[in-house]
Order: C-alpha cells, then sequence, then structure tokens
C-alpha cells in the first residue's frame, strides 16, 4: 500500500488562480447553504409557535387545577369513544360476505388457441 501512495504525486504549480477561484467559490456556497437550512430548521419551530408562547404556560397552569369532575368527564368521553371505535372496527371485520373453502382448483386446458396466445404456441 506504501507502494501506491509514493506513486501518487500531486504539482500544486498546475492549480492556476480561476481554479482556485471556482473552488473557494463553489466550497464557500455549499457551506453557506448548508447553515442556512441548519438555521432554518433550527428556528422553524420556534417561528411556527411565535402566536402560542403565552398560551402553552397558561394551559399548563390549568392542567394543574383540573378538578375530580372533570376528570371523570374526559375519561368517560374517551371511553365512550373507544367504544364506538371498537364496535365499527367489530362490524366492519365481521362483515364477510361468504364463507369460502379455501380450495384453489385450476383446470389445465391443452393448447387452446386464440389470437393472444398464437406467438407464444408457434414458439414451441
Amino acid at each position: 500500500m506504501l507502494t501506491i501512495l509514493s506513486a501518487v504525486s500531486f504539482d500544486v504549480s498546475n492549480i492556476d488562480a480561476n481554479a482556485m477561484t471556482l473552488f473557494i467559490i463553489g466550497f464557500s456556497v455549499v457551506f453557506g447553504a448548508l447553515i442556512v437550512i441548519y438555521l432554518l430548521f433550527f428556528f422553524m419551530p420556534k417561528i411556527i409557535n411565535f402566536d402560542n408562547i403565552g398560551k402553552g404556560k397558561k394551559k399548563k397552569k390549568n392542567k394543574k387545577q383540573k378538578t375530580e369532575a372533570e376528570k371523570t368527564t374526559e375519561v368517560t368521553e374517551n371511553s365512550e369513544l373507544y367504544a364506538a371505535i371498537a364496535m365499527a372496527l367489530h362490524l366492519h371485520f365481521e362483515d364477510t360476505h361468504d364463507l369460502e373453502s379455501m380450495v384453489l382448483t385450476m383446470d389445465i386446458q391443452d393448447r387452446v388457441s386464440s389470437q393472444w396466445s398464437s406467438k407464444i404456441i408457434n414458439i414451441n
């Protein structure tokens, strides 16, 4: 492997000013675009939730102050929703039209000629 590395030579004198300028501009554009994309993804959640910054703190305080009556109401509403979903799924999966025997029968016929299969028949 050492012989391969010694066989590779790099001559700095072959690099002209235009190539170096293109190299610097290309790398700066790519890294600049990456930085812009990073900043966009970093600040996007903060920009989207800009209107809800003050509201989020109030909601957290209200969640702690819920009474037992509100909690039981919430549980019963959710349980009714879950029961409705379960009933809909039960009716959907029980609604089979036939009971199949799950037996596959294949009837093989001898070389019936048609325009669709004529080329395949002639090849054999």
